[in-house]
């Protein structure tokens, strides 16, 4: 790749803990924004320390799903009455004798051609240059932390730092890791942020967009929406909260499960930085596309209905004692990426919302305690069952 003096920043990197906090879904949310760099002047770069701890982590993954998918091909053998035999075909249709590491390099290497990504081989850098710092207590090596678990960062750091002093560029990285903030900020080569969407915001060319950034940011304030983009951010959030898969947790005197658990959309409010301006970051700008990332605080109630049981004491025989319902209400924050399409140069008129990704889950939903229902009239007592279900 050749130099390009017209950008501020040549180069993404991206810490072990980014793809982590992302779920490591390499083709949706903040990670896929990554692909716009394909063929690019700027180059995503990868720490080959830092591919092998996600092929170790998504491997780890795919190794829980195989685990979860015999115990489920056993259920349907053993409570369906399935033969062994279309338990094994199903098997062999979802499981095509890859090993896990297999499988997590081969998605690894599909996200690398997508966004044409470099990894960077980590013994550019010699032993001794790392034992140096390590004995300094030069960063990433902190002094109050056990320093030998930070060689492999600083086997990363300092081949990204060597790769871009020997291409004169400079480069955004991005990590939540202190040691890794301090070794950037003593570097001239290495720029740190802790949130991807942040960093992206660095490469996208703003003058572009103003247009777009001014209307928007009035729509979200005045809640004026002449062109339905609130009203299309609402529904798809609506959408996403509605069709989530919830966790549920509480405590009852008799043993209990959860047997329907599902969200209902009340209202979302996104984050300002001030009374009119929105935190707003975009994070990719072509000629007809713009995506841009914003924080909402999401309020829904869930709601639940469990199945309760016991244990009879003396046959040891579960025994059914009846049903529940409760519903609570809750709130979680969550980053929305929008995708407009259009000519953004004529602002909100020129575009419209091609597609909205809500990237944040509502976390484990704590009921506390939970009461049968005993037989009563969900609609002659809706204020009990309420009361009850905050408690």
């Amino acid at each position: 790749m050749n130099e390009t003096p017209e950008l501020d920043y040549h180069a993404l990197c991206v810490d072990t803990n980014i793809f982590r906090e992302a779920g490591h879904t390499l083709d949706g949310g903040l990670l896929a924004q990554l692909d716009q760099f394909a063929q690019s002047p700027v180059q995503v770069v990868i720490s080959e320390i830092i591919a092998k701890e996600m092929q170790q982590q998504i491997a780890a993954l795919v190794a829980k799903s195989r685990a979860a998918l015999e115990k489920a091909l056993g259920d349907v053998e053993h409570e369906m009455l399935a033969s062994e035999g279309s338990t094994n075909r199903a098997r062999r249709a979802i499981l095509t004798g890859e090993t896990d590491e297999q499988i997590a390099q081969r998605r690894l290497d599909q996200f690398y051609e997508r966004c044409d990504a470099k990894v960077l081989p980590a013994d550019t850098v010699s032993s001794r240059e790392v034992l140096d710092r390590y004995f300094n207590r030069e960063p990433p090596f902190a002094a109050s932390s056990d320093k030998k678990q930070e060689f492999p960062d600083a086997f990363a750091l300092m081949s990204v730092e060597k790769w871009a002093e020997e291409n004169n560029f400079k480069v955004v990285v991005v990590s939540r890791d202190k040691g890794w903030r301090e070794f950037c900020q003593s570097s001239e080569r290495l720029v740190h942020r802790a949130e991807l969407g942040e960093a992206l915001t660095l490469f996208q060319p703003h003058t572009a967009v103003a247009r777009l950034m001014s209307e928007l940011n009035a729509c979200l304030a005045t809640e004026r929406d002449d062109f339905g983009i609130t009203e299309s951010i609402r529904d798809a959030i609506k959408g996403s909260v509605e069709s989530m898969e919830i966790d549920v947790q509480a405590d009852s005197q008799f043993y209990w499960e959860a047997e329907e658990a599902h969200a209902e959309y009340k209202a979302h409010e996104f984050r300002y930085l001030t009374p009119e301006r929105a935190d707003i970051d975009f994070l990719r700008v072509t000629e007809r596309q713009v995506v841009v990332r914003m924080t909402a605080t999401i309020t829904c109630d869930v709601h639940a209905s469990f199945a309760f049981s016991t244990v009879d004491p003396i046959d040891k025989d579960e025994l059914s004692m009846g049903s529940g319902t409760a519903r609570i209400e809750q709130t979680f924050d969550s980053d929305v990426l929008v995708s407009f399409e259009g000519d953004s140069a004529e602002g909100l008129a020129g575009v419209s919302v091609k597609s909205v990704e809500m990237v944040g889950q509502l976390p484990t939903v704590e009921f506390g305690v939970i009461e049968m229902d005993w037989g009563r009239d969900d609609q002659e007592h809706p204020q009990e069952d309420d009361a009850r279900s905050d408690e």
